[in-house]
């Protein structure tokens, strides 16, 4: 069945991403090709999960490997800034009782904690800050993401 025996990782080789219905926000995609051992396979990404074009690599690589391909094409995305990984996101407003308005917010990412302020749409970063430990395009998707989240609870506050 595979050319690859158990103790080896696949290695994805000639990764493509694009964008798929970029003028549509709610339904944008991002379609991405690799090849493994010069079998070529295709997906789709949306909402952090990848949906599998034919053939599914479990049925020409194995089972036991589809999890170790999925979280290289995830941590791929993520180099692509496609992606984020946020986890554990927080944000709640700082020094209730002043008058100006500052959101603070503390997330997961790749399992290290990070924490900031937005004031007046600007991320100010605690230690550690995010550019010492991550891809930039990884850390402007992130930024991004969040200017989203406290821009969504703004609105919902309303």
């Amino acid at each position: 069945m595979s050319k690859i025996n158990n103790e080896e990782k696949p290695v994805i080789e000639n990764f493509e991403v694009e964008p798929l219905f970029e003028d549509h926000v709610h339904h944008q995609r991002h379609a991405f090709t690799f090849k493994i051992e010069g079998d070529e396979f295709k997906g789709h990404f949306h909402d952090d999960e990848i949906k599998w074009l034919h053939p599914h690599p479990k049925q020409m690589i194995g089972e036991d490997k589809v999890d170790a391909i999925e979280a290289a094409i995830h941590n791929l995305m993520k180099e692509h800034g496609i992606t984020t990984g946020l986890k554990d996101f927080e944000i709640k407003q700082a020094f209730e009782d002043r008058t100006y308005e500052r959101k603070q917010f503390i997330l997961q990412v790749q399992g290290e904690e990070f924490k900031g302020f937005v004031h007046e749409g600007e991320i100010q970063w605690f230690h550690p800050q995010p550019h010492q430990k991550l891809e930039e395009k990884h850390v402007e998707a992130i930024e991004a993401e969040i200017h989203e989240k406290i821009v969504g609870t703004k609105e919902d506050n309303k």
